[in-house]
């Protein structure tokens, strides 16, 4: 394998163009996202917090490592098929691992289990859709994102009488960027500098800065916090 390289085309939104950038800020993150999950396990104050402290760790982890390693080398065209399909794999689990740790510390009843049911049936349905359909339309497999992260708001009442302002507005505003970076990869658009920074590398930052917001909420204020379910 070898780094990507960018390519001249006509159209700057083919696939064949590899800007710059491509995967550098997923393979970068990964690197934050290990550290990150280490301190988040050794920290968590209870073993259903540190179970979900593991899980959210890997899955964060998985998110970029794979998308990382698969986004920044141009790898034989053998393994390739196989990699983009563990790429979109991962992507699904990581949607449901996030969830999972809102459902388990913060919700309670039959609304926590519908969330985790919910949450990990869209899991894996993502995961099926992603190894026997791996040339999907981006339209389909971007709602298929979005519908899969939308598993938690079905705990959304006990969310916010259980969570305090400031994870609220960050939890919120990573759902937003999520969203958008889901349009942006449906769309391939904008695409602003094909050759070294295009609609792929905005998805992905879009995609950083979401994990960020809600990193920030589910570390602060749900995992290294004792649970909230009663």
């Amino acid at each position: 394998m070898r780094p990507a390289r960018s390519a001249v085309a006509a159209d700057p939104t083919r696939e064949d163009i590899v800007p710059l950038l491509r995967g550098v800020s997923h393979l970068y993150s990964a690197y934050i996202a290990a550290a990150a999950g280490v301190v988040l396990v050794v920290l968590a104050p209870e073993p259903l917090n540190r179970l979900c402290a593991v899980l959210y760790g890997a899955a964060l982890l998985g998110l970029f490592a794979v998308s990382g390693l698969y986004h920044r080398w141009r790898w034989n065209p053998r393994w390739r098929p196989a990699l983009r399909r563990l790429d979109h794999c991962t992507i699904f689990v990581f949607i449901a691992a996030s969830s999972t740790p809102l459902a388990l510390l913060v919700l309670s009843g039959t609304t926590q289990l519908m969330v985790l049911i919910l949450a990990w049936a869209a899991a894996a349905a993502g995961v099926a859709l992603s190894l026997s359909w791996i040339d999907a339309p981006r339209g389909l497999v971007a709602a298929a994102y979005v519908l899969a992260g939308l598993a938690a708001t079905i705990g959304l009442p006990q969310i916010l009488e259980r969570l305090p302002t400031a994870p609220l507005i960050l939890l919120a505003v990573g759902a937003g960027l999520y969203i958008v970076g889901a349009v942006v990869y449906a769309l391939r658009r904008p695409n602003p500098w094909p050759r070294v920074f295009g609609f792929h590398e905005l998805f992905h930052a879009l995609v950083v800065a979401a994990a960020t917001t809600h990193f920030a909420a589910l570390s602060g204020w749900v995992l290294l916090r004792a649970s909230m379910t009663g």
